[in-house]
């Protein structure tokens, strides 16, 4: 080995014990010494590239290129990093160069599928993924991102198959083990799902996310006891992982153990966007110390239905006597208008420095009512505009029908979106019944299951009038008040209908989110609601078979009411 060589290789052992500043000085003047060799070019790009400084890894990785056109090495990291930079399609011209000079090239093939990914080319990176694993069968990144792809699909057939056949190929690999878990847990297959989640953990005993998984996985399968066990190991062999306290404090609301579950529930706050911008002034949280007369801001958190459900607490706050600032999406201020106990509203976004501390506003039970089973303060009053109010009042028309409105999906970025969502093909027979008019009250891509499952004369879509302005809701809740009933799945509907007063009636999955807690029909938030609940997980056919006799009986009995004496 030449003394340049022995040098290079110096640096390296520097740059892998990430001394950043001495192993880039000490590139430099390699370079300074051989101002041509391709080597010290990829070394330096080498260094900036471990430092996410891709702007200048590129450059110096494309003149280690000019100076060696046969090095695929250099050329891979050159289109990587441009990968990096987000100029996708620059990347993939790139990466095409790298696998025509080495067919074999995995790594090119995989980082390519992903540049195409991100350019919607789906059908060209599933092609690539196919090619990486054809080339390497043991090349695991290459099967999760394929499996990913056919999981954004709702290919879960497809993206089992690809598992199964990762786990063939990589026999005591926990991390793929743990990823079909998930998905069979997507499926709502948890016997499946518990023992991919078993082998995981015993192949590898120390992996935070392994356990993690498994915890969940135990938790919407109804064996509370053995998820807590599994959170609790979670949480020793990471004590900062955050979601793993916050699950295990949603486990313990759930089962009604509020102390212990407001404690580990509080810790959500730190995986919540909207919260990332106080969070980061590192100002004082309030945990129920005094602030008469002092300036408190109350956080929304992610999630409409929270902020309309937990709004309730700010005038029990008031209380206090403290000065209450809101900070609370503008496009849904409106709704809470009518809070006289509010002194300024501000946005997420907005800088507010004049404040004493602040409060995330779904710790304000656990804080002002720890005994809240015995006296929930009532729902909040949800201001509704008189004009729109007349407005839909005239659209909406007043016949002798029962109006009823839909909603069967909320939002798909929800972690349990795939528990509370379903099809509203499943509404066929209720939608038939005599002397009903039903409503839908579904924004976004679920609207197009009206037309699709041949209900569009049965179910009337007025999403082109609906909340189309700036302002969430600034319709819906106008529509709502001039409804006989409301059924819904776990969205803000329910919480904006529960809180008009109109009658509201929920569908939960087996095991619900806290708020609904277990094995009741009534709601301790809202009077006017009543939960239907799955009988196992999954089952959504009994909860219909119950729906349907229940809106004939009430159907009936307003119809009765409205007839003439």
């Amino acid at each position: 080995m030449n003394l340049i060589s022995s040098e290079i290789k110096e640096t390296y052992t520097l740059l892998k014990d990430k001394k950043f500043s001495y192993a880039e000085s000490r590139a430099m003047v390699l370079l300074n010494k051989e101002p041509g060799n391709p080597k010290v070019f990829e070394l330096i790009g080498d260094i900036y590239s471990n430092q996410r400084n891709y702007k200048k890894s590129v450059w110096y990785y494309l003149s280690s290129c000019e100076q060696d056109e046969h090095n695929t090495d250099a050329l891979y990291k050159l289109g990587e990093n441009i990968y990096y930079l987000e100029y996708y399609a620059l990347a993939e011209a790139y990466l095409k160069m790298v696998i025509e000079k080495e067919p074999l090239y995995t790594q090119a093939y995989i980082t390519l599928g992903l540049a195409q990914q991100e350019r919607d080319n789906l059908e060209e990176a599933i092609m690539c993924f196919e090619d990486a694993i054809n080339i390497n069968p043991q090349e695991v990144f290459a099967y999760l991102n394929l499996a990913l792809l056919h999981k954004k699909n709702k290919n879960f057939d497809e993206a089992i198959k690809v598992y199964q056949s990762a786990i063939i190929n990589n026999p005591n690999n926990h991390f793929i083990l743990s990823n079909l878990g998930n998905l069979f847990y997507l499926q709502k297959k948890y016997e499946d799902a518990v023992l991919c989640h078993e082998k995981a953990v015993k192949i590898e005993p120390e992996s935070v996310v392994a356990h993690y998984n498994f915890g969940n996985t135990l938790y919407h399968a109804g064996q509370f006891e053995e998820a807590k066990k599994i959170y609790q190991k979670t949480i020793a062999l990471d004590p900062l992982f955050n979601r793993a306290h916050s699950n295990l404090g949603s486990l313990d609301l759930l089962n009604q153990n509020f102390v212990e579950g407001f404690s580990a529930y509080h810790l959500r706050i730190f995986n919540d966007p909207l919260l990332k911008k106080i969070i980061s002034k590192q100002k004082t949280i309030w945990r129920g110390e005094s602030i008469d007369g002092k300036r408190i801001i109350v956080c929304a958190e992610t999630g409409y239905g929270n902020i309309v459900q937990f709004a309730r607490y700010i005038p029990i706050l008031k209380q206090l006597n403290c000065e209450i600032i809101f900070s609370c999406p503008s496009e849904i201020q409106h709704l809470f208008e009518n809070i006289s106990e509010i002194d300024e509203m501000i946005s997420p976004e907005q800088d507010c420095e004049d404040f004493f501390c602040w409060v995330p506003i779904m710790d304000l039970p656990g804080i002002l009512t720890p005994d809240f089973l015995q006296g929930c303060p009532l729902p909040v009053d949800i201001k509704i505009n008189d004009n729109k109010l007349q407005e839909w009042e005239v659209l909406l028309g007043i016949d002798e029908k029962i109006k009823i409105g839909l909603c069967w999906q909320g939002n798909p970025n929800n972690p349990r979106d795939h528990l509370n969502s379903i099809n509203l093909s499943l509404f066929k027979d209720i939608i038939s019944i005599p002397n009903t008019s039903f409503i839908s009250l579904q924004k976004g891509a679920a609207r197009k299951q009206i037309e699709n499952s041949g209900f569009s004369e049965h179910v009337i879509d007025y999403d082109p009038l609906m909340d189309q302005g700036s302002q969430k809701f600034l319709d819906t809740v106008s529509i709502l008040k001039y409804l006989d009933l409301v059924i819904t799945t776990d969205t803000a509907i329910a919480h904006l209908a529960g809180s008009l007063g109109v009658q509201t009636w929920v569908l939960l999955p087996k095991v619900p989110d806290w708020r609904w807690f277990l094995n009741t029909e009534e709601s301790i938030w809202y009077d006017n609601m009543r939960l239907f609940r799955q009988g196992s997980a999954g089952d959504w056919e009994s909860v219909m078979n119950d729906l349907q006799t229940e809106t004939e009986t009430i159907v009936r009995n307003i119809t009765d009411l409205r007839s003439p004496a």
